[in-house]
């Protein structure tokens, strides 16, 4: 009894995944060829003229399966796959995944829990366990494979996939494409303020000046300057580069008088000649006889 069971839950998982696997390559064919009709539409072959190492191939023919692609074809053909590739990926690698005993317990409530329970036990032997597994087995049989199927999704895939082949059937009948190009996106590159040549800003160049000055820099270092000090007019001039600031042209003589030691005098307390000079007259011998006696201290 443990094997049948066990056989019937491996049975409805690898129909399980074969369900998933078609819903993979659904989403993958449907998103390829709405990219593709997108790139078509909107003129995304010429992107490769914007690149100069793809120029060299543009408007070669290379012979694949009996019929010819242009470069640019196969290349918007590679890159609509990969870009398929990876946002289907993402899409598939979140979505939740149920096994398939979650499955058939969802459809079948007579299957609730005791699917699981049973599963998950089927290696005990007692004749609660073996009770329990007989009644699975019986109220699986109904159980079809078609119950993991999701219609919805794929009836949703398949309406994408034929509304994409319809759109590239008309543009390969009608020619018709959109007027936009990746090639404009340059043109507006170009007329951005930071870029143009009519711009209102103004960039600073190496010589620390702007590209809206004279590009004459002959004036720069031309008469120098001249200052005032004392009443005196001095020569200032800022050599180019020098970073040093202002630097005086203005040479005085030299001294070379030799140091010359004075005498030694006795350390003691001198009292000063002057020091009465700016005294009032009132308090000047008041003054001198204190300052006498604190020398005679």
């Amino acid at each position: 009894m443990a094997l049948e069971i066990e056989k019937i839950v491996n049975k409805h998982e690898s129909a399980l995944k074969k369900y998933r696997g078609l819903y993979v390559f659904a989403d993958l064919l449907a998103t390829f060829l709405v990219l593709y009709a997108l790139f078509v539409l909107l003129n995304m072959r010429d992107i490769f003229l914007m690149f100069p190492t793809f120029e060299p191939y543009t408007g070669a023919k290379y012979s694949i399966l009996g019929s010819e692609i242009v470069f640019e074809t196969l290349g918007l053909i590679i890159t609509g796959f990969i870009l398929s590739l990876i946002l289907t990926a993402i899409r598939h690698l979140r979505a939740e995944k149920k096994d398939a005993i979650s499955f058939i317990e969802e459809k079948y409530p007579v299957l609730k829990e005791r699917m699981r329970t049973a599963y998950d036990n089927r290696n005990t032997d007692n004749i609660i366990v073996r009770d329990l597994i007989g009644g699975v087995i019986i109220d699986s049989r109904p159980v079809n494979s078609s119950v993991f199927l999701n219609r919805k999704k794929l009836a949703k895939d398949v309406l994408v996939t034929v509304f994409a082949v319809v759109v590239l059937a008309y543009v390969a009948q009608t020619g018709y494409q959109t007027t936009f190009s990746p090639t404009d996106f340059s043109e507006v590159i170009e007329n951005l303020p930071f870029s143009g040549s009519n711009s209102d800003l103004v960039s600073v160049e190496e010589n620390g000046g702007t590209s809206s000055d004279p590009q004459d820099n002959s004036e720069l270092f031309g008469e120098p300057a001249v200052i005032v000090v004392e009443g005196k007019d001095v020569d200032l001039k800022i050599p180019p580069g020098a970073g040093q600031g202002f630097t005086s042209q203005e040479e005085g003589e030299q001294n070379n008088e030799s140091f010359i030691q004075s005498d030694i005098y006795n350390p003691e307390a001198i009292a000063s000649q002057s020091y009465y000079e700016n005294l009032p007259e009132g308090y000047r011998s008041v003054i001198q006889s204190y300052f006498e006696q604190l020398a005679e201290e």
